[in-house]
């Protein structure tokens, strides 16, 4: 006889060892080696929390370039409407020009509002930047004011 028939007749038959002896020996293996499953369990717990983790940079990326287009729209209107013998209404059509150009996809729902008095221009531009995370909608707001151009006489008084 062999070495593995020696070790094969010695052990009883399965049905021999019952229930409670088929447990033993099971969590005889199992106590064997505690740490089985454990790195499943870890990348279970971690991987949606890294995938959160990594959308919510994407998203904070989108809400920047959301506010830059919005910064620049505002720039555009204020210049637009602060030019000589210019008006609100052309401030806010460049504006909307310049959000429609640039900012269609990564700026939701965009509103303009240009308010020009005799010495500055107000131009605020107000918006929700694109979503990637869903539930999250984070405001976007660009305020720009700058004088008025007008002439100015020599002696210094305005005309």
């Amino acid at each position: 006889m062999t070495a593995v028939q020696i070790r094969r007749a010695e052990r009883p038959p399965k049905a021999a060892l019952g229930t409670a002896g088929r447990l033993r020996a099971r969590w005889g293996r199992v106590a064997a080696r505690p740490d089985e499953g454990a790195a499943t369990a870890e990348l279970v717990i971690a991987m949606p929390l890294l995938l959160f983790i990594i959308m919510m940079v994407i998203q904070a990326g989108v809400w920047m370039h959301a506010t830059h287009v919005a910064q620049a729209a505002a720039s555009r209107a204020a210049n637009a409407a602060a030019a000589y013998q210019s008006s609100a209404d052309a401030g806010r059509g460049a504006g909307s020009d310049t959000l429609s150009a640039i900012g269609n996809g990564v700026l939701k729902n965009p509103s303009v509002s240009v308010t020009r008095t005799a010495t500055e221009v107000r131009v605020e531009i107000r918006g929700r930047a694109g979503t990637v995370v869903p539930g999250m909608a984070w405001e976007v707001r660009a305020v720009v004011v700058r004088p008025v151009e007008r002439w100015v006489n020599s002696g210094g008084g305005a005309s």
